[in-house]
């Protein structure tokens, strides 16, 4: 037993002698051309062996390579396929007889790997791949069960410096280069993590582009049981490109990533990517951290506490600079094609948006999603002043203080339907459901309900100056009114159907209520029908058309006003101040016009409509009162001032229009009141602006009413008032001659001179006498008197006398120039 195991332990010692003096008894370099024949019979490629081979066994197994490189393939564009100027290989003797693996340090110095695609796609490593597959089908075993693996394997670490990968595809005419690539590692023991340095840069042609990179990590790596981990992750790129969107960009990525393909699980937890990305006039710092967690095998992720905080600043942008936050809880199911946004946070400035989002068909072209956002009641005011966007100048500057929106939201990358729309603006609310399809020409579906607004505060103020308020619009003037030019191209792009009620509205100074409006629009054109409003204890109906199709506007109008109290709706037409007409109102007008423009409009404004006001009165003016003293004033008298209100009493006032051309003819205006009857006819014209019409005054008073028993004299009398001039500027005037010369005919008929000369005094009962051909006492005196018949021939001729209608004229002119 002895000798044995002395035989046994000289075969040991003679056999580590032999590798010892290996190195010192055969020369490796004596077998390069040996090694590149055998390369070149396995591979088809040339394999050049620049450099000494020095090769060592104890205790080390170490090979040391100088310069070598290895042929590329036929039709390539490269020298050669890969080159290494140095490599060193050690690996431990004495393990290697207890099956472990112990390898030092992995040197490869000055590598250079020309990777290429040719224009049919074929690439210069194909031919190596295959000829490996030949190898493996050509293989056999030598026996049924291969020999035991190796117990352990330890690499003490791999030194890569100076290397240089360089890609280009002919097929797609991208290049790419990875420079200067330096990777440095602890020693690589199954299952235990090492430390990994590497340092590169990336340099693109098509884009142009370059970056440098930089990774520092703690790998493990364990095969066997199939898991893997980076922690400690620290992984930053600085790049910049010409034709990329930005300038520059120095990014950064932190965590811990691990996973374990047994279970196919992959968990990173601490995520962390800061990035600042800047061009010539924009920059952008952004952070995003959470925790990932995700299942392979599902294919579900989700990415717990995730936040996204940037600042951009642009020019361009409102305040040139913005804050944005963004914070989430995110389900990914990529079976399913479903992701959701749970617990959504969206802060913008003063803005502040929350929401519970899932999107369906993520991975298809028609994604969809739905769910509830909430924006948080802000002040748009202060958002617009934060981010220095000017708001319209309006009449109340404590407008826009409060904001405030709900929605129950479902949509695709095509349309959005808010079908549980709730928006608070200031004291407003609205409600109901909106909906847009097709986003390149939108088309906007609705049916809305808002409780009450004053449109009045968001609208300009009323300048200081302006003497008379502007007259409300009603909804069909205000659809034809705006600047002159109508915007036609607009009109035409208005694709909306749906319907607005509103509880109470107050616009332009008036005060509406239950206002319907029913809106159908489509390829220029515009329906605006029914249209409803509860008005002054009245109602309102209107339908308007407005038809854009051809190169002029085509206008339509058919609007009813029944029971409207005129003298409030009046009084906050003209801000407050006493309308002019009070009473009960009912108007319709059915009205057409054609035109490029508002003044074409009204030069084509055909149609017809009709009025009538009750029980009212015409304010400003005492009808019966500017008679009475024009009668005083006849017969010499002066009345003492009277108390009675400025306004002359109605029982009725009613007309009809015809409107052609723009030009509105009224032939049958009738004022009906106890002591006066008022007739009219005339035209107004709306491209002029000016009025021709002519009233007639009649007085049928008797001893009640408003006169009492002082007119009653003057039963019958009719003045005739003719008026014309410009809208803003009327001129009344009064045809005395034919007044008095019309009396006075009806009166000659029972009396005499001597009770007209009662009735209007001495000087004006001779006149009419001389108008009438009859003679007063002065005439019968003045018959005898020579001196007045027989003048002498050579007198100067007497300046021609005026007709005695135009003597009567000038006294009741001179008479009534206070009155009229």
């Amino acid at each position: 037993m002895r000798t044995v195991l002395k035989l046994i332990l000289i075969v040991i010692i003679i056999a580590v002698a032999s590798l010892v003096a290996l190195p010192f008894v055969v020369d490796p370099n004596d077998y390069k051309d040996e090694i590149s024949s055998q390369v070149e019979k396995a591979t088809g490629r040339n394999l050049t062996l620049q450099g000494d081979i020095g090769l060592s066994v104890f205790p080390w197994i170490a090979l040391e390579l100088g310069p070598l490189s290895l042929s590329n393939a036929q039709g390539f564009k490269a020298d050669s396929f890969a080159k290494v100027e140095a490599a060193e290989i050690r690996i431990k003797l004495m393990p290697l007889l207890k099956k472990q693996l112990e390898m030092d340090t992995v040197v490869l110095d000055g590598l250079v790997l020309n990777l290429e695609t040719d224009k049919n796609g074929k690439t210069n490593w194909d031919d190596l791949t295959q000829a490996d597959e030949v190898v493996k089908e050509d293989a056999k075993p030598s026996q049924e069960k291969s020999g035991p693996a190796l117990a352990a394997i330890s690499i003490a670490g791999v030194q890569l410096t100076n290397a240089n990968i360089l890609w280009s595809d002919a097929s797609k005419g991208e290049s790419y280069q990875l420079r200067n690539l330096n990777l440095d590692t602890d020693p690589l023991t199954p299952g235990e993590p090492t430390a990994v340095d590497m340092a590169f840069d990336l340099i693109s042609a098509k884009p142009e582009a370059k970056a440098h990179v930089t990774l520092d990590t703690n790998v493990m790596v364990d095969m066997e049981n199939q898991q893997y981990a980076l922690t400690d992750l620290a992984f930053t790129t600085i790049a910049e490109g010409k034709t990329l969107p930005f300038a520059q960009a120095d990014i950064k990525l932190n965590g811990d990533i691990k996973a374990d393909m047994v279970k196919q699980l992959v968990n990173i937890t601490g995520l962390s990517l800061t990035a600042k990305v800047n061009n010539d006039t924009q920059t952008i710092d952004a952070n995003l951290t959470g925790d990932v967690n995700a299942n392979l095998a599902s294919q579900q992720t989700t990415v717990d506490g995730f936040e996204l905080t940037a600042t951009i600043k642009d020019p361009s942008i409102p305040g040139e600079q913005a804050d944005l936050k963004l914070t989430s809880n995110i389900n990914a199911d990529l079976k399913q094609q479903t992701l959701t946004l749970s617990a959504l946070m969206l802060e913008l400035e003063e803005l502040m948006l929350n929401a519970d989002i899932k999107a369906n068909n993520i991975l298809s072209d028609k994604p969809g999603f739905a769910g509830n956002v909430h924006i948080q009641p802000f002040s748009l005011r202060k958002l617009a002043d934060d981010m220095n966007i000017e708001l319209p100048e309006m009449a109340d500057s404590n407008t826009l203080e409060k904001l405030e929106v709900k929605a129950e939201l479902e949509g695709s990358a095509s349309h959005i339907n808010a079908k549980q729309l709730d928006v608070t603006l200031d004291q407003s609310k609205l409600t109901g459901q909106l909906a847009i399809n097709n986003f390149a020409q939108p088309a906007f579906n609705f049916k809305l309900k808002l409780d009450q607004i004053d449109a009045d505060r968001y609208l300009p103020p009323v300048p200081e100056d302006k003497a008379e308020s502007k007259p409300a619009a009603t909804p069909a003037t205000a659809a034809a009114g705006g600047s002159s030019q109508l915007p036609l191209e607009a009109l035409r792009q208005i694709n909306a159907k749906g319907s607005i009620d509103i509880g109470k509205m107050k616009a332009t100074g008036l005060t509406s209520e239950n206002i319907h409006v029913t809106i159908n629009a489509a390829n220029g054109l515009v329906k605006l029908t029914p249209m409803r409003a509860d008005l002054y204890q009245g109602t309102y109906n209107g339908n308007v058309n407005l038809d854009a199709r051809g190169d002029k506007l085509k206008l339509a109008i058919d609007e009813t006003v029944k029971g409207v109290q005129a003298g409030p709706l009046l009084q906050d037409m003209s801000a407050g101040e006493d309308a002019a007409v009070t009473g009960t109102a009912n108007a319709n007008a059915k009205l057409t016009g054609v035109g490029a423009s508002v003044d074409e409009i009204k030069q084509t404004l055909n149609g017809n409509g009709g009025f009538s006001f009750t029980d009212g009165a015409l304010k400003g003016i005492n009808i019966a009162d500017a008679i009475r003293k024009a009668k005083a004033a006849l017969s010499g008298q002066k009345l003492a001032e009277s108390d009675a209100p400025v306004q002359t009493d109605f029982s009725a006032l009613t007309g009809t229009f015809k409107a052609t051309n723009g030009v509105i003819d009224n032939q049958d205006l009738s004022l009906k009141s106890p002591l006066l009857r008022i007739s009219g006819a005339g035209q107004a014209s709306l491209p002029k602006e000016t009025i021709d019409y002519s009233l007639n005054v009649a007085v049928v008073g008797t001893i009640s009413g408003q006169g009492g028993k002082e007119l009653t004299e003057l039963k019958g009398l009719t003045i005739p008032v003719k008026i014309t001039g410009t809208f803003s500027e009327p001129k009344p005037t009064v045809d005395l001659a034919s007044m008095v010369k019309d009396k006075a005919k009806e009166e000659l008929k029972s009396k005499a001179e001597e009770k007209i000369k009662e009735k209007l005094g001495d000087d004006l009962g001779g006149l009419l006498g001389g108008a009438l051909g009859t003679k007063g006492a002065t005439d019968s005196q003045s018959t005898g008197d020579d001196t007045s018949t027989n003048k002498s021939a050579d007198e100067a001729p007497v300046e021609k006398e005026k007709a005695p209608e135009e003597k009567l004229e000038d006294a009741v002119k001179d008479k009534l120039k206070d009155f009229f």
